[in-house]
């Protein structure tokens, strides 16, 4: 590959890790902003692309972030930059910062995102959820664990996450056969149910789907969107650093916009 690879050489290797055929149909992922021809000595892995995570990349002369949710994801009309997203564009393109996006192609990956999540939290041999049209791919894993009570799983998955919990269902439940799925996985609740899980860890759990698992009888530990995507970023940095040593590779898991309040 030489000693500077392109932004294309960069965009092969993350198809590699995760082809662009896995993402869902109403996903949008690949290189969003630049050409394929540029010469890359310096790369930003972030979760998102953030005004702040633009001006990281900017000050640190980064050539290319890659990032794991779209930069543009609905259709961009017009670049105006008294809006936050056109701002945000119109100044990458002024620093000359490209962006590549790996998103649910990343999440349905056979060692992506699900897998890494899968491994953080001790699950063990873990499947695909729900298959995918590969063999080894899908979206979220399942897998056993050392029987436990609910209450001390969630201690787990809050303490490898270092992430905020919520926990849906009752804390003296015995689970030994866990699901996950990074990001938003509340409409996977029916899936883990059926499939024998005592619990679903996952994010941006709703109301109503935190219900549903009760009426199922379903432990739900919902660690944030943030928390149980943030693992994509020191995971793909060093699966690029194995690939490209002659490339500098930073790291910003960027801001969870989510805090905690104690009211007292």
């Amino acid at each position: 590959m030489g000693e500077f690879p392109t932004v294309g050489d960069v965009a092969r290797l993350m198809e590699q890790l995760a082809p662009e055929e896995l993402k869902m149909d109403w996903d949008n992922v690949g290189l969003q902003l630049g050409e394929r021809s540029r010469k890359v000595q310096k790369i930003l892995v972030t979760l998102t692309v953030t005004p702040e995570v633009a001006e990281l990349a900017a000050g640190q002369g980064v050539d290319l972030i890659v990032a794991h949710h779209p930069l543009i994801f609905k259709p961009l009309y017009h670049v105006r930059t008294d809006t936050y997203q056109g701002a945000l564009v119109a100044f990458l393109i002024r620093n000359g910062i490209y962006v590549y996006v790996s998103h649910t192609n990343l999440d349905i990956a056979e060692q992506g995102l699900n897998h890494w999540l899968a491994e953080a939290l001790g699950l063990e041999r873990p499947e695909p959820l729900l298959p995918g049209p590969i063999p080894g791919t899908g979206l979220g894993r399942i897998g056993k664990i050392s029987p436990g009570k609910a209450e001390a799983l969630c201690d787990h998955v809050q303490a490898v996450l270092d992430s905020p919990v919520r926990l849906v269902g009752p804390r003296g439940l015995v689970c030994e056969k866990v699901a996950v799925c990074g990001g938003s996985g509340g409409d996977l609740v029916s899936a883990a149910a059926e499939v024998g899980a005592q619990a679903l860890v996952t994010g941006d759990v709703s109301y109503h789907e935190a219900l549903d698992a009760v009426h199922a009888g379903l432990v739900v530990i919902d660690a944030g969107h943030h928390g149980t995507e943030k693992i994509m970023v020191p995971k793909v940095a060093a699966y690029l650093r194995g690939e490209m040593p002659g490339v500098e590779i930073l790291e910003a898991p960027g801001l969870d916009p989510f805090t905690g309040c104690n009211l007292q």
